[in-house]
């Protein structure tokens, strides 16, 4: 017999503002020949602290088809290495998480029936002082505590999870794929490390890992119907940046699509706080 499916919709906010990428997409683009692409990046650069930031579309959105998420809100700290260059994409164009314009939208979600978790920092899932720190500076913004947290890249390694209980946190959802979409080591519902009250969400579709999927649609018909037959919960991450069509073409349509098509299968929709609430996992 089927349960009914549960979805729960997640954004990781890592950048709000376009920056370097100006420079790096059109040197990409050049090497491919891509002249449009070129243009577009010269013709967007006077938009660029909207090109990311795509909260309101990721409102209307949700709002239209009466769903709600969780945004989990990065700071990022890591110092920037001019002699190391992948440090540069870790480093650079990072926003400050009390700058008044992300502190309002921080306040409007929270205030609006959306979830406010961590994005953990690319180091913290090693570091519990640096994830307590991060942790006190989105409670003080919002006024009170939070439950959950993603790790950055999905960082995750035999300390995580202890170090993100230790520091008060009572659910994570980075334990997923980040380069296909469906269930890592087929774990497909929520389970406790400690086989305590801290508990782990799967994630299992994530946009550029959707987007690239053959037959994403067919895959994701197949997700769904294991999350129906486990008693699941179907965890999608679509990052904040990924709503602009002109900027990724096909990610906001995907993302409405992925929606409907669990609409039409009479999902019901809720953060992922609600879930580790509300549900006996």
């Amino acid at each position: 017999m089927k349960n009914r499916l549960k979805v729960a919709l997640t954004h990781d906010i890592d950048r709000t503002e376009k920056t370097y990428q100006y420079f790096t997409n059109s040197i990409s683009a050049l090497k491919h020949l891509n002249l449009a692409k070129v243009v577009y990046q010269i013709h967007s650069f006077k938009q660029r602290d909207r090109v990311y930031w795509n909260f309101d579309e990721i409102i209307n959105i949700e709002n239209k088809y009466g769903v709600k998420s969780t945004f989990f809100f990065l700071i990022e700290t890591i110092p920037f290495n001019l002699f190391d260059i992948s440090n540069w994409k870790l480093s650079l164009g990072r926003y400050d998480i009390n700058d008044p314009r992300i502190v309002e939208m921080i306040l409007f979600l929270d205030k609006n029936g959306w979830e406010i978790g961590l994005h953990g920092s690319y180091l913290s899932f090693n570091d519990i002082n640096l994830l307590k720190k991060e942790k006190a500076i989105l409670e003080n913004i919002l006024g009170h505590q939070i439950i959950g947290i993603r790790q950055h890249y999905l960082n995750l390694n035999e300390n995580t999870w202890k170090i993100q209980k230790e520091a008060g946190f009572n659910y994570d959802s980075s334990w997923g794929p980040n380069r296909t979409i469906g269930f890592k080591d087929n774990r497909y519902t929520p389970f406790s490390p400690f086989n305590d009250s801290f508990k782990v969400f799967p994630l299992s579709v994530m946009d550029f890992c959707y987007l690239s999927t053959v037959d994403r649609k067919g895959v994701l018909d197949k997700i769904i119907n294991i999350c129906s037959e486990k008693d699941s919960i179907l965890v999608v991450n679509w990052h904040n940046d990924c709503f602009d069509e002109k900027e990724k073409p096909g990610f906001n349509k995907a993302y409405r699509e992925i929606i409907e098509v669990c609409l039409e299968n009479d999902a019901y929709f809720n953060t992922l706080s609600h879930y580790y609430q509300t549900f006996k996992l």
